[in-house]
């Protein structure tokens, strides 16, 4: 009898598992949504999401957008309308997370999986040109936006585990670019594909990495801005770049490979590349490290 319960009991759990994690799964809902590209000149992106895994890119299709959300407890806003000959598409995922109540939030996610419970899936048409204006909580994921016609992007993350990536040259002159990170992690790659001419980051409390290499189109500038942290800085050794810096004595900025005048750093190729960068850098409380890459 003793060898038949627990042959018994050993059965249950086995036939109970999968009931529980499909029930789990259940739970969350989905929505797709696209819409065709008709008389829109230029398309502007508005998205406010609170929490969850986000992937943004690109789409080669005749639709002006192609998106996917899930979602376990409040339905997304999804909203797209044409205004003169502009397309304008707004996502607002609710649960965003407001200064005065983030406390509160952090106590409603327990884990990680209600964390990522939402997905949020975009990809834009690549030929369009766009204003991307994103205001993301906590968010985890890959942003592609390289080989687009993008002229303004302005980024506020909250908490992030992240990477932005500009694969391919941006196909027009970047007018605005600007981003701010609070919390976490944060990777900027490729940016001289981006075609900016004015580039800001701000970052808070977290690790960051801006790499700087790419195919330069004309001469760029850059202010970066760090509150406390580490930044590191992949520079190509083949644009003349000039690095001011302001640190305070709870700083470390770590460099080689470069002239010195004062706080103003210049590599060898300052004055004498057919493109230059340069970059003026303030830093509170934390690390920065500059590398050069081929």
């Amino acid at each position: 009898m003793m060898i038949l319960t627990k042959t018994f009991k050993i059965s249950v759990l086995i036939i109970l598992i999968p009931v529980i994690i499909f029930s789990a799964e259940d739970e969350r809902s989905r929505i797709k949504k696209d819409a065709p590209r008709t008389k829109e000149k230029s398309m502007a992106v508005f998205i406010d999401y609170g929490n969850g895994y986000i992937d943004l890119g690109k789409t080669d299709s005749n639709n002006i957008f192609e998106g996917e959300f899930v979602y376990s407890e409040y339905r997304p806003h999804i909203k797209y309308e044409i205004v003169g000959d502009e397309g304008r598409l707004n996502i607002r995922f609710s649960g965003k997370v407001k200064k005065d109540e983030e406390d509160e939030s952090s106590k409603r996610i327990n884990t990680l999986n209600k964390l990522y419970d939402n997905e949020l899936l975009l990809n834009l048409n690549r030929e369009i040109p766009l204003t991307l204006d994103l205001e993301l909580g906590v968010i985890k994921g890959e942003m592609e936006l390289g080989g687009m016609n993008i002229k303004n992007i302005d980024i506020e993350v909250g908490v992030s585990k992240a990477t932005i990536i500009f694969d391919e040259p941006n196909q027009i002159l970047m007018e605005t670019f600007a981003i701010e990170g609070g919390v976490g992690h944060l990777l900027i790659s490729k940016l001289g594909n981006a075609n900016f001419e004015d580039f800001s980051f701000e970052g808070g409390v977290g690790s960051y990495e801006l790499d700087f290499t790419g195919d330069y189109k004309h001469d760029v500038s850059a202010d970066i801005e760090m509150g406390m942290g580490k930044l590191k800085i992949y520079l190509p050794r083949n644009i003349g770049t000039r690095i001011q810096v302001n640190k305070s004595f709870l700083s470390s900025f770590s460099i080689n490979e470069i002239y010195k005048k004062g706080d103003i750093y210049y590599n060898d190729k300052w004055d004498k590349s057919k493109y230059s960068l340069d970059l003026s850098i303030e830093a509170g409380v934390g690390k920065i490290e500059v590398i050069w890459v081929e």
